[in-house]
C-alpha cells in the first residue's frame, strides 16, 4: 500500500485539503508537520498515535519535523474549549517543551524537532501584524468554528489570535524548511487551513501546501482515547507507572480492539485479523488485548516492563502479591482505590465503610459471613477484627480484597 492507502486503510484519514498534493508529497518524499502542545511535562497515551503518525511517514521514506509551541502553548489553543484555558508561566511551558521534546525524540523519531518560540522571539508586536496579520482578513477569522463557537459565550483577543500564530508557523517552515504538509487532529483543522490561505497569499495558487486531519481516537463511551478514571496515561513512568498503563489497555472492549491495532501499531492487516481471529476462539481469555499491551507498552517502556506487568496482574489473579518485591507492590498498589484512616487501630467493619467497600455495617457483616473479605490473602471472618499498623503490607498500606475482583487500599497513618 501507498502512505495514503495506508493511512486510510488505518481508518486514520478525516479530511485533506487537497489530495493530489498530498500524494505529490508522498511520490516527491517531501516534508511533513505535526505540533504538540507543551501544556504538560508529558505526552500521553493520545499523543501517542500521533507520535505513531510520524514514524509511519518516515516509514514510507518521506520526512517528519516535530514542532513544541513553546510560543504558542503560551495563547493556548481555543480548539475545542468552551472557555479560556488558564494560562501558564513561561517558565512552566519551557520546561515542559524539554520534557516533551525528548519524548519526541525517542517515540516519533523524527528528522527534526523545532520550538516555535524560536520563530518569535526576536520578532516584535509590530513586525508580526506586517509579517501574519496583513495575510487575513478578520471575517476569515470569525468564520472558523473554533472562534465561531465561542463568540456567544466570549473569546480574548489572545486566544481569538491563535489561529493567525500556528497559521504562521505552517507559512514559516513551508518557506523557510521546504515543508508541505501539516497534520493534525480533526479539531485542527481550522489552524491548518488557515496556514494554508498564509501560504497562498504568500506564494500564490500555485503552491504546494496541504493539510491532514486524522479522526480522533475515542473510547467506546466517546470520551479521548488515553484518559482513565485517574486522568491522562502519561508516557512517562513516573506519572503513570506501566501497570496503570497496562491496566488501561487490558480493560479496553473487544469492540475496539480492530481499531487500536490500527491506530497504534505497525501490524500489518493478515497480523491483526489472525490475532483477532485467535482472540474470538475465546474472548475471556483477553488475547487480544494482552497483545496490545504487549506491543504499546514493550515499545514505550520496554519488554521489562511488560513482563513486570503480566508478573503483577498475575499476581492479583491468584492472590499472591506476597511473591511481589516492594517496588512491584507500590505499583500494584497505586492502580487502587486508596483510603486514609488517622487511627492505630480501626474495627473491620468500619474500615470497609471508611474503604467505601460497604455503605453500613449490616452489609459488612454478611461479606464477612460469606468469607468475601481478605486482607492481605488473609480471609476475615470475625467482626471484632481490628486492622493496625502490623497488618500493613510495606509503608503502611493494608491490602484488602472483596470477592474475586475487587481491590482496596487502607492506609494506616504512619504519625501514629
Amino acid at each position: 500500500m501507498t502512505l495514503l492507502e495506508d493511512l486510510r486503510w488505518r481508518g486514520l484519514i478525516n479530511n485533506i485539503t487537497n489530495e493530489q498534493k498530498f500524494i505529490n508529497f508522498i511520490n516527491q518524499k517531501g516534508t511533513a508537520y505535526i505540533g504538540f502542545d507543551p501544556s504538560a511535562d508529558s505526552l500521553h497515551l493520545g499523543n501517542y498515535i500521533t507520535l505513531i503518525t510520524l514514524r509511519r511517514i518516515k516509514a514510507y521514506g518521506c520526512h517528519a519535523i516535530a514542532i513544541i509551541g513553546g510560543a504558542t502553548g503560551q495563547i493556548g489553543d481555543p480548539s475545542g474549549k468552551t472557555s479560556e484555558r488558564i494560562m501558564q508561566e513561561a517558565k512552566t511551558i519551557s520546561l515542559n517543551a524539554l520534557a516533551i521534546e525528548k519524548q519526541i525524540k525517542k517515540y516519533g523519531q523524527v528528522d527534526e524537532i523545532i520550538n516555535n518560540l524560536e520563530i518569535y522571539k526576536d520578532m516584535s508586536f509590530f513586525d508580526f501584524l506586517r509579517s501574519a496579520g496583513k495575510l487575513i482578513n478578520v471575517n476569515y477569522l470569525l468564520e472558523k468554528d473554533i472562534i465561531k463557537s465561542r463568540l456567544e459565550t466570549g473569546i480574548s483577543y489572545t486566544e481569538f489570535s491563535y489561529n493567525l500564530i500556528q497559521g504562521y508557523d505552517f507559512a514559516w517552515l513551508y518557506t523557510h524548511k521546504n515543508v508541505t504538509v501539516q497534520m493534525g487532529g480533526s479539531d485542527q483543522w481550522g489552524n491548518i487551513t488557515t496556514g494554508i490561505e498564509m501560504i497562498r497569499k504568500l506564494v500564490g495558487d500555485n503552491n504546494n501546501a496541504c493539510g491532514v486531519t486524522f479522526n480522533l481516537l475515542t473510547k467506546s463511551d466517546g470520551t479521548k482515547f488515553g484518559k482513565s478514571e485517574s486522568g491522562a496515561i502519561y508516557l512517562d513512568q513516573k506519572k503513570t507507572p506501566s501497570f496503570s498503563m497496562y491496566q488501561f489497555l487490558f480493560n479496553q472492549p473487544d469492540e475496539q480492539l480492530e481499531m487500536l491495532f490500527k491506530h497504534l501499531t505497525f501490524l500489518t492487516k493478515d497480523e491483526i485479523e489472525d490475532i483477532l481471529k485467535l482472540h474470538r476462539q475465546d474472548c475471556t481469555k483477553r488475547i487480544g488485548q494482552k497483545k496490545l499491551a504487549e506491543l504499546i507498552i514493550g515499545d514505550i517502556h520496554g519488554n521489562d516492563e511488560y513482563a513486570k506487568c503480566l508478573k503483577i496482574a498475575s499476581a492479583f489473579f491468584n492472590s499472591t502479591l506476597d511473591k511481589l518485591n516492594e517496588q512491584e507492590l507500590l505499583e500494584a498498589f497505586s492502580t487502587i482505590q486508596s483510603t486514609n484512616v488517622n487511627v492505630k487501630e480501626i474495627n473491620i467493619l468500619e474500615a470497609l465503610i471508611a474503604a467505601k467497600i460497604c455503605d453500613s455495617k449490616s452489609e459488612g457483616r454478611k461479606l464477612i459471613e460469606q468469607k468475601a473479605i481478605i486482607i492481605n490473602n488473609k480471609p476475615i471472618d470475625n467482626i471484632d477484627y481490628k486492622i493496625t499498623k502490623k497488618d500493613a503490607i510495606i509503608q503502611n498500606f493494608v491490602y484488602i480484597k472483596k470477592g474475586k475482583k475487587n481491590y482496596y487500599i487502607l492506609q494506616i497513618d504512619v504519625n501514629i
